[in-house]
């Protein structure tokens, strides 16, 4: 049966129609005569006005009645998605997803397609009234291609996606890890997983049947858990409470089978040969009940080992008869459900071929005319192209061009430039050389005065004088060599004092003379402190960079940019 899809009424455009009808027929999903009211009512509708959107509604209402074969429904489903053509997302995610669980055994790899679109469309729509049912769709697809891991993210992405009243969906997807994290090995996990699934559960007053079956249903889990833990005590106690709901309800379904070869698991492990016995009886009593094949199969290979292992010879060889009947069966079943997909597919794409061909042959000379225009329309845009080309072409090599003769002139420039700071720092250099010998000839004048007592004082001070302006001069054009580029200056030392905040401004200042690769002696002279201080402040500034011995500071500081 489809995924129980329960909506809300606040989508926008005409999808909220189909969200109400759906809403509706989620209701009373079980009951028959209320589905062909609803399909009366929509189709009265559609004779009534023969609006496109009352035809889809009769047509989506019939989805939810039981058909008498699986083709018809999956041709029903397929003329639903070609009337809707796409103009209401609700009713193509909604025929995607029904086409999905219509082939998911028969053809895994077309289920998984019609999955992913579907989720494509839901996952852009505002309302995403299918998207938790796809996404479980998804999960349980990963889960039987044994891919538990991703089956995992899938049912964590449904979880997200449930409204916190649907309970009954969250207790599945709990059950859903339960059964994963089993298959993973974490039986553990997977058995506190159920239990939350079942405390969801029971923690809702009113329980419908469909929750309370699928409590039972869950316990059943519980002791499958509990009988890989080898904690054969409990795996009876919850096997045995879901067998005796199935009795109870009449229920003869996928889970009530596998629940007695479960069981008969744990009374032969515990040797209780009665309850055995019991079960084997009962089990034969349910087998006309039992409608699928693949769950008749079941049935008999859990009698084949039972009588095999009581060495039963007579039953064994009945049995063993009856499942070869029943594995030929399964495999008409199956090549005739796969015809009757191919045929389907077939017929669905043979179908839009012939409307096709019939509009072709009632519109040639307009399509012939269309295709003219076309043609004309297309070498038009080709010619186009081509001059765009050609255009594009000789536009990048003017502005290579351009770039070349830009990047020319400032390579010209950069090595003007260059040359012009490396002239600075030689005229720096010598002022420098020629401040030390203004000094020496300065101090050597001094030292006349005090060793000679005539000497004119006169003609010594003038001297002294002159040699003073000189060094004055000297400073000031050192000055300006210094600051000539105060402006690539300041920028460099407001580089490296956001980068080095705990540098002093004397340090930041001495910063600009070691760029400039200037000698100790040399920066010296320029701050009028000693070499040693020079020296002591060079190695404060590598402290506060955090530059070992090794690393050249000249350098360091010229790879700031």
């Amino acid at each position: 049966m489809l995924f129980f899809i329960l909506t809300s009424c606040h989508a926008e455009k005409d999808n909220s129609y189909f969200y109400d009808i759906n809403k509706e027929l989620s209701e009373v999903s079980d009951n028959q005569e209320v589905i062909s009211n609803i399909y009366k009512r929509e189709l009265e509708k559609y004779k009534h006005t023969h609006e496109l959107k009352y035809l889809l509604s009769s047509k989506f209402v019939l989805t939810f009645k039981e058909p008498d074969e699986k083709s018809k429904k999956v041709s029903l489903i397929y003329e639903l998605l070609r009337i809707n053509d796409d103009d209401y997302e609700f009713i193509t995610a909604f025929c995607k997803l029904s086409l999905a669980l219509e082939f998911e055994n028969t053809s895994p790899k077309l289920s998984l397609q019609f999955l992913n679109e579907a989720i494509k469309i839901e996952e852009v729509n505002d309302e995403k009234v299918l998207l938790p049912h796809l996404y479980h769709a998804k999960g349980r697809w990963y889960y039987q291609h044994e891919n538990y891991s991703l089956a995992k993210i899938y049912f964590y992405k449904a979880l997200k996606t449930f409204k916190k009243d649907e309970k009954l969906y969250l207790a599945s997807m709990y059950n859903n890890f339960s059964l994963c994290d089993n298959k993973l090995g974490n039986i553990d996990l997977a058995i506190n997983q159920t239990w939350y699934g079942i405390r969801i559960l029971e923690s809702k007053k009113d329980l419908t049947a469909e929750e309370i079956f699928f409590i039972y249903m869950m316990k059943g889990n519980l002791g499958v858990f509990y009988l890989y833990k080898k904690d054969y005590k409990n795996a009876e106690k919850y096997m045995s409470e879901e067998l005796e709901f199935y009795k109870y309800k009449k229920k003869f379904e996928d889970n009530s089978v596998k629940n007695i070869g479960q069981l008969l698991k744990v009374y032969t492990i515990t040797h209780q040969k009665d309850k055995e016995e019991d079960l084997v009886n009962y089990l034969i009593s349910i087998e006309p009940e039992v409608k699928m094949t693949y769950m008749k199969i079941y049935v008999y290979e859990v009698l084949q080992k039972y009588y095999s292992d009581k060495n039963d010879l007579q039953k064994l060889k009945f049995v063993s008869r009856k499942l070869v009947e029943l594995n030929n069966e399964s495999n008409k079943e199956t090549m005739k459900d796969l015809d009757n997909v191919s045929d389907i597919l077939n017929g669905y794409i043979i179908k839009n071929i012939n409307q096709e061909y019939d509009y072709k042959i009632e519109n040639q000379e307009r399509k012939n005319i269309l295709l003219i225009v076309l043609v004309i329309i297309i070498i038009g845009i080709f010619i186009k192209a081509i001059l765009d080309i050609r255009r594009k072409n000789k536009e990048e090599r003017e502005l290579l061009e351009g770039l070349k003769n830009e990047l020319e002139t400032n390579n010209v420039t950069l090595e003007k430039n260059i040359q012009e700071k490396q002239d600075k720092i030689k005229n720096l250099r010598l002022n420098l050389n020629l401040k030390i010998e203004n000094e020496k000839a300065f101090l050597e004048n001094l030292k006349k005065i005090r060793r000679s007592k005539n000497l004119d004082a006169g003609e010594t001070v003038r001297n002294l004088f002159f040699q003073m302006n000189n060094l004055v001069q000297m400073d000031e054009k050192n000055h300006e060599l210094m600051y000539e580029s105060s402006l690539e200056n300041r920028e460099f030392i407001k580089i490296i004092s956001d980068k080095f905040p705990q540098l002093s401004e004397q340090e930041l200042k001495l910063c600009v003379y070691f760029r400039l690769n200037l000698s100790s002696k040399e920066v010296s002279l320029l701050e009028n402190i000693t070499p040693g201080s020079v020296r002591v402040y060079k190695t404060k500034i590598k402290a506060k960079m955090q530059l070992t011995k090794e690393q050249d500071l000249y350098t360091f500081l010229n790879s700031i940019k």
